[in-house]
């Protein structure tokens, strides 16, 4: 198989490549399906697209390199210099028109079987699938809240957009993590557009060791809680530290919050723990290392997360199959979201409050398993009893996905 692997830069990737070495973090659903294509005889091309500043890509023009740990070269195509700021979105949309014209000279060189765009190239994907007969794919990792209102919206952005989303791919995979992936399908996509869900994987793997300072917090006697996420607006950061400093006014030393990750709302939490006059009961770890994490879901005994989007994330899958009482919110009704979340985990394993905002419901939820060790273990084995029926290894769910991308290539459909 001829592959042209094309996705956006993330900045997880974007170090690595600055320096020439493969060094990927986060994004596992981008680096571990490269890795294994690299391992693989098939012939790939990889192409990454830059899309914001944010990456800090210090080329301005368009380079191919080879990089330490990756045993293919690599090109990555910048934003066109230059553009006025006068322009609005409209730099947007020239970027995506100049970087769809530099791919296309690359498929026309390079006459892959198969073209593989990752979900924020859907402008340089949609443009291929209709003017060239080469088979494309298009790698949706989610369906973040944008592209559901682009369902709901008038304007001509809204417009092109739909446009593009019913294009005659060969294929659309879309990641089945609770952000309404199938029921955004059904209605964006061309009736006869073919589509897949499938979810991401988990290595069962050994935890890391601790510091010996946060072992020592974990071991003091009380309920240990866990939130894992990126510390942004809709992940529920300040009803978090709200409800565990109400639930520690309600019982005094019962509780510590120990907060895994980095984000513009870890001041505020901070403050807001200050402020309660509980903030001796908060550790914020910042970024901590993924075998680190693993540990501290090991040894805590409530895991939360209050993502607004969606709870089949990479880190709650992780905790679903470490087997840890786990607290989310219930499926709010609107656009798919959750859906599956709830399809997979019955009531008796994960408990769910109203909503993210539900301080009053996870508060009180925390208090009962503080008072109820027993019901928490008994969740805690349902849960990894029932993640052991649909949460593949990350090989398992790799070797599916190009298997598929082998037989989309052989048939073109």
């Amino acid at each position: 198989m001829r592959l042209l692997y094309v996705s956006r830069l993330f900045s997880g990737l974007a170090d690595g490549l600055r320096e020439r070495r493969w060094e990927p973090r986060g994004v596992p659903t981008v680096y571990r399906l490269l890795e294994a294509l690299d391992r693989s005889d098939h012939d790939l091309r990889v192409v990454f697209t830059v899309k914001d500043d944010a990456v800090g890509w210090p080329e301005r023009a368009t380079t191919t390199f080879s990089i330490d740990g990756f045993g293919r070269d690599v090109t990555v195509i910048p934003q066109p210099p230059l553009l006025p700021a006068g322009l609005g979105r409209a730099r947007g949309y020239l970027r995506e028109l100049v970087q769809y014209q530099q791919i296309r000279r690359l498929v026309e060189a390079e006459k892959p079987d198969l073209v593989y765009f990752d979900r924020v190239n859907i402008y340089p994907a949609a443009l291929l699938a209709r003017r060239l007969s080469v088979p494309v794919v298009w790698r949706v990792m989610g369906v973040p809240p944008a592209m559901h209102d682009m369902l709901e919206l008038g304007g001509p952005v809204a417009r092109f957009t739909r446009w593009a989303y019913r294009s005659p791919f060969a294929m659309v995979i879309c990641s089945r993590d609770g952000s309404g992936g199938e029921q955004w399908m059904e209605r964006a996509l061309a009736p006869d557009t073919p589509r897949r869900m499938m979810i991401n994987g988990v290595d069962p793997e050994p935890g890391a060791p601790l510091p010996k300072s946060l072992e020592e917090d974990l071991e003091g006697g009380q309920t240990n809680v866990l939130f894992v996420a990126r510390l942004v607006d809709d992940k529920g950061c300040l009803e978090f530290v709200d409800a565990l400093a109400q639930a520690l006014d309600r019982a005094p030393g019962s509780f510590r919050a120990f907060v895994a990750g980095s984000g513009p709302y870890e001041t505020a939490m901070r403050e807001r723990a200050r402020q309660s006059g509980h903030d001796a009961h908060f550790r914020f770890l910042g970024q901590v290392a993924h075998d680190q994490v693993l540990s501290l879901q090991a040894r805590c005994d409530v895991y939360v997360s209050l993502n607004r989007m969606c709870n089949l994330t990479n880190a709650n899958l992780e905790a679903i199959r470490a087997g840890v009482c786990m607290i989310i919110p219930a499926s709010p009704g609107i656009r798919g979201i959750d859906v599956d979340t709830d399809e997979l985990m019955p009531a008796n394993t994960i408990m769910r409050i109203r909503a993210a905002d539900d301080v009053a419901g996870l508060r009180d939820t925390l208090l009962r398993l503080d008072a109820e060790p027993d019901e928490r273990a008994r969740r805690a084995r349902a849960i990894g009893e029932q993640a052991s029926t649909f949460i593949p290894t990350w090989s398992e769910r790799i070797v599916e996905e190009i298997a598929l991308l082998e037989r989309l290539a052989d048939t073109g459909r």
